[in-house]
């Protein structure tokens, strides 16, 4: 049995995981539709969906071990091929707290699953995390990274956002009760963490490149 050469090994890596951000951003970014506008149909149709993206991740563990059996990469290959693995994990998990979300809407259907006075706050928590898995898909496919670096400014408008919620929800006026008060705190740790995984995956691609690990890098 053969294996590709290893530099088509790592491109299709690169290219997989592309394909898992965006896949992971469209997931999010249906499951908000559904939360925001009460479309049982749709969020239904994300938690169908979660399948593709465990599938593209293990493609991406099979070729990363044949390129490991058949090639023993070192240095800089070496690492591209663990940060594709630890990558892979990294998106699937965003993938699943989309499911979360759109799992979510499926519980309160028929009821709306955020009140009004939320509505905008998690529209916006929406196009920072889709903006961040977008630029994640950018930054594995080019390995640049100073977009990569990016990444981590960019989470700090979704950790501001996040603390705000809780401002909102302990304000002593909050009308919706304990419940509804639970459901937005649970949500809006699904897009921090989003968010947060997305970084992930970019501190991974400036370790394949740099060799530092990813804990190490000042971003």
């Amino acid at each position: 049995m053969s294996a590709d050469p290893l530099p088509k090994q790592l491109a299709d890596l690169a290219e997989l995981l592309g394909q898992m951000c965006l896949a992971a951003a469209g997931a999010l970014n249906n499951a908000t539709a559904a939360l925001l506008d009460s479309r049982v149909r749709l969020a239904k149709q994300v938690v169908a969906g979660d399948a593709a993206i465990d599938a593209l991740r293990a493609r991406v563990e099979e070729i990363a071990v044949d390129a490991l059996l058949f090639h023993a990469p070192v240095a800089g290959n070496l690492r591209a091929v663990v940060s594709a693995i630890r990558s892979a994990g990294d998106i699937e998990r965003m993938g699943d707290l989309a499911l979360h979300v759109a799992q979510v809407v499926c519980m309160r259907h028929p009821h709306p699953a955020v009140p009004a006075e939320v509505r905008d706050h998690f529209s916006e928590m929406n196009r920072i995390a889709v903006q961040l898995a977008m630029k994640a898909a950018d930054v594995v496919r080019s390995r640049n990274v100073i977009k990569a670096v990016e990444l981590e400014a960019d989470d700090d408008a979704m950790d501001r956002l996040h603390a705000h919620m809780f401002s909102v929800l302990m304000d002593q006026d909050w009308p919706h009760g304990v419940p509804a008060a639970v459901d937005i705190t649970l949500l809006a740790r699904y897009y921090e963490r989003f968010a947060d995984h997305a970084v992930v995956v970019a501190r991974e691609t400036v370790y394949a490149v740099t060799g530092q690990e990813p804990d190490a890098i000042p971003i």
